[in-house]
C-alpha cells in the first residue's frame, strides 16, 4: 500500500496503533456513521462520526497516516 512505499518506517507503529483503535471501533460499531469523499474513491480513507458521552457533541476519526499535507 501506499504506507509501505512511501513511509515504510511508519509501517510497524500504525499496525499496532490502528489494532487497538479498530477493537474499540467494533465494540461500539452501531455507534458509527462512516464518511467517504465525494468522488467515492475507493483508495480513500473512510472517515468515522460519533459523539462523546453527552450525546451532543460530534468527533470524527481519521487515520493520521492515511491523511496528506496541503499548503493553504
Amino acid at each position: 500500500g501506499k504506507l509501505e512505499e512511501q513511509r515504510p518506517e511508519r509501517v510497524k507503529p500504525f499496525m499496532t496503533g490502528a489494532a487497538e483503535q479498530i477493537k474499540h471501533i467494533l465494540a461500539n460499531f452501531k455507534n458509527y456513521q462512516f464518511f467517504i469523499g465525494e468522488n467515492m474513491n475507493p483508495d480513500g480513507m473512510v472517515a468515522l462520526l460519533d459523539y462523546r458521552e453527552d450525546g451532543v457533541t460530534p468527533y470524527m476519526i481519521f487515520f493520521k497516516d492515511g491523511l496528506e499535507m496541503e499548503k493553504c
